[in-house]
């Protein structure tokens, strides 16, 4: 038998190959065990926490404007916001600067209401994607208008109470809840509790010291919610603690801010000789861009003039690039290649929708050959019968001239100003007095006397009990009888219907809403326009010149104030928002305010980044699943309504938070809030009035009504108009019954002695023009 045998040198031929490879090749990573015994059901949950660690640190680079080219993330936006007098916002900053590694000297010379940023030591650091977090305090005034200006541009709000706290006397004093009342109507980021005060506000004793800690924690339980963490900050080891806790905080995106480029200014210069305004500060959202108009914060709105990138006064110590972060020259990303568009209102040229207009001879031989057409039947009573109501008559709603008790027939006359065309421009002058305090206003904030103070106290009074009267019986007009019905109601008209009855928008629509153009901003300019957007200048600290070349000057005594008050804010602008047009909001009144509030009251709006003052009209809208276009104007905002407000003010996109205030005797007072939905110059806002008559005979479905009218001239012109009763019965008019304006009428269904009759009238109105 044949035995074969391999031969041991190409065994080992192999053997030397297998390992040469090995040793040549690149050295192998740890085996990973896999267990045989994992279901599909955990694999795929592993799988799916993977993947939401990515998306998790994806968005937290987003969130701090760091998610192109792998740069470092702006720091972190903290607003230090006390809510009660014994909370020191400024001392607890100054601690916070301390435990990130400043010196106790350096940290006590930091001057209050000024943004201060630091790197967080390494035990604060922590969450998906932060890598070295950096920190932005920043620490407003408790002035409302600076409160809410700051949280606008904040990723966390830290809220600081005092460190006592009972049944008696809450953790929220009466202007921390003011405060808090208003930063919850615009949107709140995300919010940390933390309880300091002053050393000699400390608890003489443990048990009283833990009472306060547990009243402390209730009512901030009780406001932001059992889930938000409190953090106590009296030592040095608790400060650590809450560093750590924002350290590891994850923002917020705010959907009204989510789409825009925004940027908080540390630095403000400002040249008076070339009229220009250098903003430093990090740039966060979408980014800014030159082409783009740029809105600061209660100034207006002006041109970029240039944006450059500046090194970086804080850099993120232990990177690669630190040094190059600390001396990067300054160099110029984007500048203005053209003239901006500052035009509020597009120039109306009336002749564009006309035709050719014939000459004098053609018309002449026209009128040779054919007669003059008719006069229609309304037209020529209207024109022949109803002379053109004087200037002294009150075109308005008698109440409007009674209700000021101003005597001024200017004011009380807004609804004929604005239903003549264009809106009204004329200032008041007759309401103020002697010293020059306005009345009509109840924004002005000079001393009046003592007269003055009465007739104010009177006017109130008066409001409130115009407000009452509205709520029981609303939109019911007495008929004059002094005066005409049919001059006092000229411009009204009878509807059969307010739902389905047509009404052309482009009817008298005044010419100054025809310059603010046909077309409506869709969603779709502003995706664009932001995704347009120059994106290299995201995250990154900048300088940006703002040119004081553009729609409104200020003095600049103004600007250096408000820069040394708290940093100015600057907003990109998309195209259009520069525009002037009818803005619509839907808003709900707030509780706690009991003034009355009537339309086209003056009030100061803040509509996202913007503030501005307005006079706006409300209406109560139609539900979205109904097919009515037309809005009901309400006299006044009523307690716990929601109503569509709508002014004047420049194109302002959805989604965006609106908030109204009232100046009251203890600064300005949260009177609604809601969100705007958008703009629509030829929006249709419909008043409505109610003329009512008592029945004198009645007779199974026929009667008698009177003081409805009061001459028979006016009942045979409201003849056409369908009369309604509040008991449901609908009716017209037959004939007029002797001199007094008594007047037949039959109806559906029998009518009662105790029934009520109604004839309703209807005519457009617009916003109120404002200010002047």
């Amino acid at each position: 038998a044949v035995v074969m045998h391999h031969h041991r040198s190409s065994l080992k031929d192999k053997q030397q190959k297998g390992s040469s490879s090995r040793r040549t090749g690149e050295s192998r990573g740890p085996v990973k065990k896999v267990n045989v015994n994992t279901s599909k059901q955990d694999r795929l949950n592993s799988m799916r926490q993977v993947r939401q660690t990515k998306r998790d640190e994806l968005l937290q680079r987003k969130r701090m404007g760091a998610e192109q080219d792998d740069r470092i993330a702006p720091p972190k936006v903290i607003a230090v916001i006390p809510f009660h007098t014994q909370a020191d916002a400024v001392s607890l900053k100054r601690q916070i600067m301390v435990a990130c590694g400043a010196k106790p000297e350096a940290a006590a010379a930091f001057a209050p209401h000024e943004p201060t940023s630091a790197m967080l030591p390494a035990f604060a650091q922590g969450g998906p994607g932060t890598r070295k977090p950096r920190v932005l305090l920043v620490d407003p005034p408790r002035d409302l208008l600076a409160v809410l200006d700051v949280a606008k541009c904040a990723d966390v709000v830290l809220a600081v109470l005092g460190p006592h706290a009972s049944l008696e006397e809450p953790a929220f004093d009466e202007h921390g809840y003011r405060l808090l009342t208003a930063l919850k109507a615009q949107g709140l980021p995300l919010v940390i509790g933390a309880v300091h005060g002053a050393s000699d506000a400390m608890a003489p004793s443990a048990k009283k010291a833990a009472d306060n800690k547990k009243f402390v924690t209730r009512y901030f339980a009780s406001e932001f919610g059992g889930e938000t963490k409190l953090f106590p900050a009296t030592t040095e080891e608790e400060v650590k603690m809450l560093v750590r806790g924002l350290g590891g905080a994850t923002p917020k995106d705010l959907t009204w801010r989510a789409e825009r480029g925004y940027l908080m200014a540390q630095q403000v210069e400002y040249s008076s000789a070339d009229g220009v305004l250098c903003l430093h500060g990090y740039v966060r959202g979408t980014g800014l861009s030159c082409k783009h108009l740029a809105h600061l914060t209660g100034h207006g709105d002006f041109e970029i003039s240039k944006i450059a990138v500046l090194s970086d006064p804080c850099p993120v110590i232990g990177e690669h690039n630190a040094d190059m972060q600390m001396q990067a020259p300054e160099r110029i990303v984007d500048e203005t290649k053209g003239e901006s568009d500052l035009q509020r209102l597009r120039p109306y040229d009336p002749t564009t929708a006309e035709q050719t207009w014939p000459s004098a001879e053609e018309l002449g031989e026209d009128a040779a050959m054919m007669p003059p057409p008719p006069v229609p039947a309304h037209r020529r009573r209207r024109g022949q019968a109803i002379p053109a109501p004087s200037k002294d008559c009150v075109d308005g709603d008698e109440e409007d001239a009674e209700m000021d008790g101003e005597g001024d027939v200017a004011e009380d006359n807004d609804d004929a100003d604005s239903d003549d065309g264009a809106p009204s421009v004329a200032a008041s002058g007759a309401a103020e007095t002697d010293d020059g305090w306005d009345v009509s206003s109840n924004m002005t904030m000079e001393v009046p006397n003592a007269e003055v103070v009465a007739a104010e106290r009177k006017r109130r009074e008066e409001m409130r009990e115009r407000s009452q009267e509205d709520m029981e019986f609303p939109d019911e007009v007495d008929t004059p009888l002094d005066h005409p019905a049919r001059e006092r109601f000229q411009r009204y008209r009878g509807l059969k219907s307010f739902r389905t009855s047509p009404w052309d928008p482009y009817e008298d629509l005044p010419v100054d809403i025809l310059g603010f153009g046909s077309s409506k901003p869709s969603p779709q300019l502003r995706v664009h326009s932001s995704s347009s957007t120059l994106k290299i200048v995201m995250g990154l600290r900048v300088a940006e010149l703002v040119r004081f070349i553009a729609l409104c000057t200020y003095e600049t005594g103004c600007l250096r104030v408000t820069a040394q008050r708290c940093a100015l804010r600057a907003l990109e602008l998309i195209p259009m928002e520069q525009k002037v047009s009818v803005v619509h909001a839907t808003v709900s009144r707030h509780r706690e305010y009991d003034e009355p509030v009537k339309s086209k009251q003056e009030m100061s709006l803040h509509c996202g980044f913007r503030r501005l003052s307005a006079r706006p009209t409300y209406s109560e809208a139609p539900k979205k699943s109904s097919t009515c276009r037309k809005w009901r104007f309400l006299r006044f905002l009523h307690k716990e309504t929601t109503a569509c407000a709508s002014f004047y003010a420049p194109v302002v996109f959805p989604p965006n938070r609106l908030l109204m205030f009232s100046q009251g005797s203890s600064g300005p007072e949260l009177v609604a809030s809601g969100t705007v939905d958008g703009t629509d110059p030829k929006q249709l806002i419909i008043k409505r009035i109610c003329l009512t008559g008592y029945p004198f005979r009645t007779h199974k479905s026929k009667g008698v009504v009177r003081f409805m009218f009061f001459n028979p001239a006016d009942v045979r012109w409201f003849k056409p108009v369908e009369l309604s009763t509040k008991k449901g019965l609908r009716g017209h008019i037959t004939e007029s019954v002797g001199t007094h304006g008594y007047m037949k009428c039959r109806f559906n269904n029998h009518i009662k002695q105790d029934d009520t009759v109604c004839m309703s009238l209807y005519k457009r109105v617009f916003p109120k023009w404002y200010p002047p």
